[in-house]
């Protein structure tokens, strides 16, 4: 299926990207390919609801959880917060997008966007980089819900046309 690949190929993206250089991608993931994974996982709830939705959740996270440490060569740190970040934000998404089953779709999205964020924010710095800076947090959740915000406008119009 063509938006699982999207799915994995976006985390995949951002792992080699923050790989390959560092602090100085984490604008670009986090406006970008992160945004666009949460919203991709939020798509895929909604198609695959009531056949085997769990499992395939699960086992949606986990591929993107194994791929993002099959990923980055070479930084054990970085493989280890990305896949972690990965599992936890892709649960936190799961879970409130559930939670909030009988709210409008832009708002389920969204919030389960910004509580993913908030969760993939504060995981990987402190597992990758072995700190968590307040001001790098802070921007980083803020991008991701920007990025979050478009993407979930761009799905929704495209399901639309």
């Amino acid at each position: 299926m063509l938006a699982v690949a999207a799915y994995l190929a976006a985390a995949c993206a951002a792992n080699v990207a923050v790989t390959l250089f560092g602090y100085a991608a984490l604008p670009f993931t986090a406006a970008a390919l992160i945004p666009f994974d949460l919203t991709a996982r939020d798509v895929l709830h909604d198609r695959w609801h009531g056949n085997w939705l769990g499992v395939r959740m699960v086992a949606l996270v986990a591929s993107g959880s194994l791929l993002a440490w099959l990923f980055c060569n070479g930084s054990p740190a970085v493989c280890l917060g990305s896949a972690v970040s990965f599992a936890v934000a892709g649960t936190v998404d799961t879970a409130v997008y559930a939670l909030l089953s009988k709210a409008p779709k832009w708002h389920r999205m969204n919030a389960s966007n910004i509580a993913s964020s908030a969760a993939d924010s504060l995981c990987f710095p402190l597992v990758a980089f072995g700190v968590v800076s307040p001001a790098l947090a802070s921007s980083q959740v803020a991008l991701k819900v920007v990025g979050g915000l478009l993407w979930v406008t761009v799905f929704l119009w495209m399901k639309s046309r």
